[in-house]
């Protein structure tokens, strides 16, 4: 039952990051998109080996190699997010404006 709960939430996840990128009008090259999906089967990956060990009934062997490998994780998404999905490039000068209640558009 995890392994379908981890696969729908990184379908889901991915989903939305297409969805954000297209809402935001963001030029995302193919090697991007690659990289992205990379990251995403890693993540799933860790939270795998996780799952397992839990089954395995080593919980601590679970924290310590969710630690690790959740380490790597962490870096590659905020690596890609500086950089593949970064408004610095756009046409309005890398600003994000705000709108009227105080978000961003």
């Amino acid at each position: 039952m995890a392994e379908l709960l981890i696969g729908a939430c990184a379908a889901t996840g991915f989903a939305l990051l297409i969805r954000f990128a297209r809402l935001r009008g963001l030029t995302v090259q193919w090697w991007q998109w690659l990289l992205t999906f990379l990251g995403f089967l890693y993540a799933v990956f860790v939270l795998e080996v996780v799952v397992a060990f839990m089954k395995e009934g080593t919980p601590k062997g679970a924290a310590v190699m969710g630690t690790l490998l959740g380490f790597f994780t962490v870096v590659w998404a905020v690596l890609l997010g500086r950089t593949a999905f970064s408004t610095k490039g756009s046409p309005e000068g890398g600003t994000v404006q705000p709108d009227q209640r105080g978000g961003h558009v």
